[in-house]
């Protein structure tokens, strides 16, 4: 008797997209770094209800694993990692941009919590939302530059098909 054990589809290697998906689990991990720093250091130590608190470290904590599962996936050039990474991006810049939004609004939900003077405090944090923005575009665009299929053409083609005839 003989067992078979089903792994995930892998991609197939392509001059053409070499070190885009190195790079974009590099970019992913320190997405991923950030969120999950904010998740288990800042987010538990800052000054605002409990009951908020426990809501918003237990997602964020989640969504920071989620880009480390993204990076594994990524390493070992699994076909829905590239997927995986547009999601979390999608979330993180909307999450980020409402952040900008709030900030430029004079909301400023970082200076509320921070021990630092409130200028100070809104500058790093609009300037950490941008560069989070910014990471997260890059990061998306190499992942699915990365694991999109390709669809072979030229001399390729015709050998695929007469082969399969």
């Amino acid at each position: 008797m003989t067992t078979t054990t089903r792994t995930a589809p892998t991609l197939i290697a392509d001059p053409r997209r070499r070190g885009t998906r190195g790079f974009a689990a590099f970019t992913t991990f320190l997405a991923g770094a950030a969120v999950l720093g904010l998740g288990l250091v800042a987010l538990p130590s800052a000054a605002i209800d409990p009951g908020t608190r426990s809501l918003l470290v237990i997602p964020t904590a989640a969504f920071g694993i989620a880009h480390m599962v993204a990076v594994v996936g990524l390493i070992r050039g699994r076909a829905w990692s590239g997927r995986l990474v547009a999601y979390l991006a999608g979330i993180g810049i909307g999450v980020a941009a409402y952040g900008v939004l709030v900030t430029l609004t004079r909301l400023d939900p970082i200076g509320a919590t921070s021990s630092l003077p409130a200028g100070v405090a809104k500058a790093q944090g609009l300037g950490l939302m941008i560069w989070m923005i910014g990471l997260w575009a890059i990061a998306a665009r190499f992942a699915w530059q990365g694991t999109r299929r390709t669809v072979a053409t030229g001399w390729r083609a015709k050998a695929g098909a007469a082969a399969a005839a």
